[in-house]
């Protein structure tokens, strides 16, 4: 059998069906040079494809959207929520950034790495100390969003970057499958036990707004792929299975 699937999936790449060659983009083949990368399959619309993406726990086309959200990192200070003290921190220290993680389990602790539960603990910073915070794949884990973000605004640097990833229940595919089945993709029971809180685009606009960011940007995993650089929020919101979301301190919230 495997070796049949191995087979097949020779043909499809052969073909080029469901299978996309990733876009010429310096900066992220330069970062494969020393880190890890592998063929991985996502969604986009109702077609799921296969590509080389570089290895983390959210969908290909994350990870690279975000680093090529990220200007230099030379003498600035970025927190990695649940980023533990893998791959992705040390590719964001690779782009110059002095790097804080937070998480939850961490074989061992220093000034760099804290283990931290969101869900009860404070972030142990100083007001306006990052300019950067990746909230990757973790706004979903949340009890309380709206916390996290009130924590968040406060150690920015009035300047500061927040960019958040989550899945995005609000595409095409996502809605029929509540439709027929009454769950959205990585909210069903077995999956409770760490996605508890399914957070719609619209939902996220308004904890922004409550919590005192500006929404500058939004975009999506598969379109990272598909090279959709112009397209409207309507259209990234039909067809991505993970949406990234670019958000700035409101200097004008009370």
């Amino acid at each position: 059998m495997k070796t049949l699937q191995n087979r097949l999936k020779t043909i499809l790449q052969r073909s080029g069906l469901f299978t996309i060659k990733a876009p010429t983009d310096r900066k992220i083949e330069k970062i494969k040079e020393s880190f890890r990368h592998e063929e991985r399959s996502f969604l986009y619309g109702f077609g799921k494809y296969l590509v080389d993406s570089l290895y983390c726990h959210a969908s290909p086309g994350v990870l690279e959207t975000i680093i090529n959200e990220l200007g230099d990192g030379q003498n600035k200070k970025l927190l990695n929520l649940g980023g533990g003290s893998g791959q992705v921190s040390s590719i964001f220290n690779s782009l110059g950034y002095d790097v804080y993680n937070i998480d939850l389990v961490l074989e061992s602790e220093n000034d760099h790495n804290l283990r931290l539960d969101l869900n009860k603990d404070k972030l142990p910073f100083d007001n306006q100390t990052f300019d950067t915070v990746i909230a990757q794949e973790i706004i979903e884990h949340l009890e309380n969003p709206w916390a996290l973000l009130r924590e968040i605004k406060r150690i920015l640097k009035p300047d500061g970057k927040l960019i958040i990833s989550t899945p995005n229940i609000l595409s095409l595919r996502s809605r029929l499958k509540f439709l027929w089945s009454g769950y959205f993709p990585w909210f069903t029971p077995d999956c409770f036990e760490y996605h508890v809180h399914p957070i719609p685009f619209w939902q996220l606009e308004i904890v922004a707004k409550q919590t005192g960011f500006s929404i500058k940007k939004v975009l999506g995993n598969g379109d990272y792929f598909f090279k959709k650089n112009n397209s409207t929020q309507k259209q990234i919101l039909s067809r991505n299975e993970e949406i990234i979301v670019v958000l700035e301190k409101n200097h004008d919230y009370r």
